[in-house]
């Protein structure tokens, strides 16, 4: 097909000429239709499989390229239904690309996705979930659920990865489906396969990053995975235990905690010297789990991904052992040798752990010397390094490198270097005079920015207790005279005379020089000449006619901030005046040395490695790490997953003796039979993993009685009973959480009784009574039809889960009576409106707010047809009109009831009035409080809903203290429509939900001594942030 002109875009055949199609001798800038793809067009409408081959990769070139290939959605999405695998792959493709900007058409192939779900390849039905969940169309949200949710448990790992992938596009889409997707990520975190785990951590961490207890069933699988991951894998993995490890594991650089290793990396490390060393008796030493998660982490930092190294060096600076950092200084060594963009992140974290932590990088103190090649922002990062390592020891080498930077054309490099040496001089006092000597050389140099430069150096060395200040004031006053310096300088030699020179003679002389050209001063030069002039005319009495000379010139220029310091200098040179005799004490006093601290001081707060860390401040979507225990939490439910661990079928081992081993025993065999055992496992479904213990049981008995027999069904019936145990492990999982620890308690002992007896009925189906019963089930699940709205979302807590412990609505305890105006009688010609919220749903709909407005007339006439003419609505907010007021005599009123959906937002909605006497606009603002409706429940339900929504969705206030409870209940009903649950004692407990998204709204506060702390929980932590700052203001108020 390369042979043929027609199809190809490299050449244009004129004549008997070939010319290539960018030569502009060909003509072919100039022909109308170039490049605009009629030929593949054509050959997508044709029959042949290999030239819609051609095409579709020509097509994908040119997606590559970066050209809009949107035109050719039409010819493309009708070879979706070819039966070429590799022509569906490309199509697929090119649909992932576009799906979004052509939905309609997209659209159209619904029920082909959907079957090519079902298609034996794994990347034809990869390739269809990653379309389907490209096409954000909220119709479609209840057929990409059950797409996600059938192939989180399909064979092929690829599938269940491309299931995790497609989880956050669908959260984007609809985040009310958020318990559901949360399901779906517990069990993908358990699965087996490396090339899902790190997806599903993806997933985990852009759904429900506040829920590390989903990490507690998988998380010894996790780290035992960790090597095998891929590497971005690798990467989203280490960020996800990095914050399970600071939530569930107490800081191993505390007092009470080991710091050490408890046991070397590797076994023949502990006896090097022929017998183990004797340790240190330690009060508590590293939790297991935690030495798991650092040894299993350690070996990356060997990988060539650059992002792994980075993330193990967060985690180990993190919850770490500061002992242990040593490995983590080398492996970011040798991240130097990568391009820049990586150098410049390394470096930029390295420069923030030299501030606390430089004896990690002194032994690699070369490291960091400038190369002539290095970009200028990477110089600046060494050179900060190079000044925080620099000691007593290594000052001379340092101050070496930098004398060679001095001389750089680089201006901004050599300015910062003349800035390092300054840094040096007053943290290292032994090398104060060395620094100022070199300093005081630079102020002789032919080149003025670094004269300049070193001046303002020697103002911040002088300053911090040098000896050799009467040098540099002679040197500064000599430049002043020159006029050589800019005006920061010059300012900066002012400073230096008037600070240490003051009883000089040449001092008088430079103040008159600087007097004869005053006004054209900088005017932060003229602020240091009247400090100068106060301390002359306290060294050098004789000198006042000058000193009140330089005032009068201050008292009329332009700068009102020179003017008003000189006002208030002046009085410090009148004879007669009482401030006169103090100003000895005030200007001639000894100054603290100035403070000499790195640029990257405050970045030790934000998390190791990150974008705020690397700009310096808080960047979008920033989590800081919680604040790790004093204790560890959580090991029971890290313990429970290894009971299901279980040797190959094709091994008669006894049952007992698989019960008795821990997580970290090792395999007895590690051959071709485990190698074959995982290639196997790989294509099985993670179902298959979390089965019953007992159901393991009754097969493994049966399998060493009757293996070969039975070997046609087995799969079969593992299958359905671990699909069944699955579902029973899930229905239990949603039980109340404070029962989880005493059902653990209880499973334990079972385990270790005697073997129970099988079920026959589970093993004696045949495989067509299975496909039946298959079929039956298919028969009972929902239609996909998308206007069936959410039956796949999660159903709702009822009465029936919690009995008489429902969440029921209830009438507002307080209900405003004060009106807000919404239209003045100015702006209308006369007609006035204000508005009252009833706290009460509108008839139309629950999800709206009923908003009372009272219109009145104001004029001498009727005014006639008062209703809504525009809404101006953005999302999916909506408004329900009031009934149309026919007419409204002089002085007359009349209230309507308008409906609101603000879709729980605080924006404003908009819309105009129409009346007989014009059109006006108005818009009406809810308070965060009016967004809900009073509900109530018991205690035990509200304390159950608020451990629920901990983590991102609280937000709490500290507040003022009212007179009473009693008072604290008047201010929260006056500001939120909630209901009250506690009304006495230290902790008051409110609850709401909200009108539109009907989340729950809990409210709490606690009273303390001398304030109160006021709690708000919601699944919108934008709700929760606003109620809790509105009622905090209303305490203060």
């Amino acid at each position: 097909m390369t042979s043929n002109s027609s199809y190809n875009n490299d050449k244009v055949v004129q004549g008997e000429v070939e010319y290539p199609a960018t030569d502009p001798a060909s003509g072919a800038f100039f022909q109308a239709d170039y490049k605009k793809n009629e030929d593949l067009k054509m050959m997508l409408d044709g029959s042949k499989d290999s030239l819609k081959l051609e095409a579709m990769k020509r097509i994908i070139g040119l997606i590559a390229k970066g050209r809009d290939a949107s035109d050719l959605f039409p010819a493309v999405v009708k070879n979706v239904v070819s039966k070429n695998i590799e022509v569906k792959k490309l199509v697929y493709v090119y649909l992932v690309r576009y799906a979004e900007e052509q939905q309609d058409l997209a659209l159209l192939s619904i029920s082909t996705f959907q079957r090519a779900l079902k298609d034996p390849n794994q990347l034809i039905r990869a390739g269809a979930l990653r379309v389907l969940s490209s096409i954000r169309v909220p119709m479609i949200v209840p057929i990409v659920m059950l797409a996600i949710r059938d192939s989180s448990s399909d064979m092929s790992p690829y599938v269940r990865k491309t299931a995790a992938h497609a989880i956050p596009k669908l959260y984007s889409l609809d985040p009310e489906q958020k318990e559901e997707l949360v399901s779906i990520i517990d069990k993908l975190l358990s699965d087996k396969a490396p090339l899902v785990v790190g997806s599903a951590a993806m997933a985990f961490t852009e759904v429900c990053p506040e829920r590390m207890s989903l990490i507690h069933r998988s998380y010894r699988k996790i780290c035992s995975l960790l090597a095998d991951v891929d590497e971005w894998g690798q990467l989203t993995l280490l960020n996800v235990l990095t914050v399970y490890a600071k939530t569930f594991f107490p800081d191993p650089n505390d007092e009470q905690y080991s710091t050490d290793s408890d046991e070397p990396f590797y076994e023949s490390d502990s006896e090097t010297d022929g017998a183990p060393k004797k340790r240190p008796q330690r009060a508590a030493p590293l939790d297991p789990d935690h030495r798991l998660l650092l040894r299993a982490a350690k070996p990356l930092l060997q990988s060539r991904n650059s992002g792994v190294v980075m993330a193990v060096a967060q985690l180990f600076y993190h919850a770490g052992p500061a002992q242990e950092l040593a490995p983590v200084a080398k492996a970011m060594i040798r991240l130097l040798r990568a391009p820049v963009e990586v150098q410049s992140v390394v470096l930029n974290s390295i420069a923030a752990l030299t501030v606390n932590k430089r004896t990690l990088f002194e032994p690699f103190l070369k490291s960091f010397f400038v190369r002539n090649s290095d970009p200028t922002h990477l110089k600046l990062l060494k050179l900060e390094i190079l000044t925080n390592l620099a000691t007593e020891t290594s000052a001379a080498v340092v101050l070496r490198e930098f004398q060679t930077y001095v001389t750089c054309s680089d201006k901004v490099f050599a300015g910062a270097t003349i800035q390092a040496i300054g840094r040096l001089a007053v943290a290292i006092q032994g090398e104060a005079e060395t620094c100022l000597n070199g300093l005081l050389k630079l102020l002789s140099s032919k080149d003025e920015w670094v004269v300049c430069e070193a001046v303002v150096v020697v103002k911040r060395v002088v300053g911090g207790g040098a000896t050799s200040a009467r040098a540099a004031v002679a040197r500064a006053a000599k430049l002043l005279r020159s006029d050589r310096l800019a005006p920061n300088a010059r300012a900066a030699a002012v400073w230096l005379v008037a600070e240490h020179g003051a009883e000089h003679p040449r001092a008088a002389a430079i103040l008159a020089h600087m007097a004869s050209n005053f006004a054209d001063q900088d005017e932060l030069v003229k602020l240091q000449l009247l400090s100068l002039a106060v301390k002359l005319s306290i060294t050098q009495p004789d000198t006042l006619p000058v000193c009140r000379y330089v005032m009068t010139l201050a008292h009329y220029d332009a700068s009102y901030d020179v003017r008003d310091r000189a006002r208030m200098l002046r009085r410090f040179i009148l004879q007669d005046s009482e401030l006169s005799k103090h100003k000895a004490e005030i200007f001639h006093v000894h100054k603290p040395k100035p403070p000499s601290q790195s640029n990257f001081k405050d970045r030790e707060q934000f998390i190791f490695g990150s974008l705020s860390q690397y700009i310096g401040t808080t960047a979008a979507g920033y989590r800081p790490l919680p604040t790790a225990p004093e204790t560890a939490q959580g090991a029971r439910l890290r313990a429970e997953p290894t009971q299901e661990i279980e040797s190959p079928p094709n091994k008669h081992v006894s049952i007992l003796s698989q019960k008795d081993k821990t997580f970290y025993s090792e395999p007895e065999s590690s051959g071709s039979g485990s190698s074959s055992s995982e290639e196997s496992s790989s294509e099985e479904s993670s179902d298959e993993e979390d089965a019953n213990d007992v159901d393991k049981k009754v097969e493994k008995a049966k399998e060493a009685n009757n293996y070969n027999s039975n070997s046609g069904t087995s799969d079969t019936d593992s299958d359905s009973d671990s699909s069944s145990s699955d579902e029973e492990s899930e229905s239990d999982s949603s039980a109340e959480s404070s029962e989880h620890s005493t059902e653990v308690k209880e499973k334990v002992p079972e385990k270790s009784e005697s073997k129970p007896k099988p079920e026959p009925k589970s093993n004696e189906k045949s495989n067509l009574e299975l496909l039946l019963e298959l079929d039956e089930v298919a028969s009972s699940l929902p239609t996909m039809t998308p206007t069936c709205g959410g039956f796949l979302s999660p159903p709702s807590v009822g009465s029936g889960a919690y009995g008489d412990d429902a969440i029921t609505p209830v009438p507002p305890a307080w209900t405003p009576t004060t009106t807000t105006e919404v239209i003045s009688r100015v702006t209308s010609r006369g007609l006035a409106a204000a508005r009252r919220w009833t706290r009460a749903p509108h008839l139309y709909s629950a999800s709206m707010c009923a908003v009372e407005i009272t219109f009145t007339n104001c004029t001498q006439e009727d005014i006639g047809n008062i209703n809504i003419n525009k809404k101006t609505l953005t999302g999916s907010r909506s408004i329900h009109d009031f009934a149309s007021i026919a007419g409204l005599a002089p002085g007359a009123s009349a209230s309507t009831t308008l409906g609101v959906d603000f879709q729980d937002s605080i924006q404003p909605v908009e819309f105009t009035v129409l009346s007989s006497l014009g059109e006006v606009l108005v818009s009406i603002t809810p308070p965060v409080g009016e967004l809900m409706r009073a509900v109530t429940m018991s205690e035990a339900r509200w304390d159950t809903e608020q451990k629920r929504l901990r983590g991102m969705t609280e937000c709490d206030k500290k507040a003022a203290k009212p007179a009473d409870g009693a008072a604290i209940c008047k201010r929260v009903f006056e500001t939120a429509n909630v209901a009250a649950i506690t009304a006495e004692g230290d902790l008051l407990r409110f609850a709401g939900r909200m009108m539109s998204s009907q989340d729950l709204v809990l409210l709490s506060v606690n009273i303390a001594s001398d304030s109160t702390r006021v709690t708000a929980n919601c699944p919108n932590m934008a709700i929760a942030s606003l109620l809790a700052n509105q009622v905090a203001q209303a305490f203060n108020t």
